[in-house]
């Protein structure tokens, strides 16, 4: 896949100034529609570009991969392609961005945060996809990020909380398991 640069605008509209960057068609909607909503003397966005695009919390300095994956703490390969996945939409340096990862770019991601590789890396993205945290980008082998994915990495690991769903999941699990030996226990007698 081709690594596209950004498309990046600066406008400033009086003592204010907008940057917005993206793939050029929505860069170019959100300037028309600021150039319509300055134009007619609104105050308020439209609402149709108010949630145009999801960003990460701001960091103010370039993340390494190692330190990233050792924060979020993801607890299987498939999460770790999500981290992988937004490690490379977000947090790498402008020019090394990319909006979508494939086999090559996740094995690259687990080397260098010194994960153990996967057996079949192309069969870990498809499992993310499948998972939910991922997308297929139409190119063979390419997935990029959904917003399950993002908040996932985003909201969810580093804090404890996936670990936190996964015990309450387990516990429930033990509980059925449990409760269907003793039905099977009491039919046989």
């Amino acid at each position: 896949m081709p690594n596209k640069k950004p498309y990046r605008v600066k406008v400033t509209i009086g003592d204010s100034i907008v940057e917005v960057e993206g793939e050029e068609k929505g860069v170019v909607a959100i300037v028309q529609a600021l150039s319509d909503v300055v134009r007619s003397g609104r105050r308020a966005m439209p609402p149709d570009i108010t949630a145009a695009t999801v960003e990460p919390s701001p960091r103010t300095h370039h993340v390494d991969i190692r330190a990233f994956f050792e924060e979020k703490q993801p607890s299987s390969d498939v999460e770790a392609a999500a981290v992988a996945a937004y490690y490379h939409k977000y947090l790498t340096p402008l020019g090394q961005r990319k909006d979508a990862i494939d086999a090559p770019t996740l094995v690259d991601a687990f080397r260098l945060a010194r994960r153990p590789l996967p057996a079949k890396a192309a069969y870990t993205l498809v499992n993310a996809r499948n998972a939910g945290y991922l997308e297929s980008t139409g190119e063979s082998g390419f997935y990029r990020l959904n917003p399950v994915g993002f908040n996932l990495v985003e909201h969810a690991l580093g804090t404890g909380e996936a670990e936190v769903e996964k015990r309450a999941s387990r516990k429930k699990r033990s509980r059925r398991l449990k409760k269907a030996r003793k039905a099977k226990k009491a039919a046989t007698r």
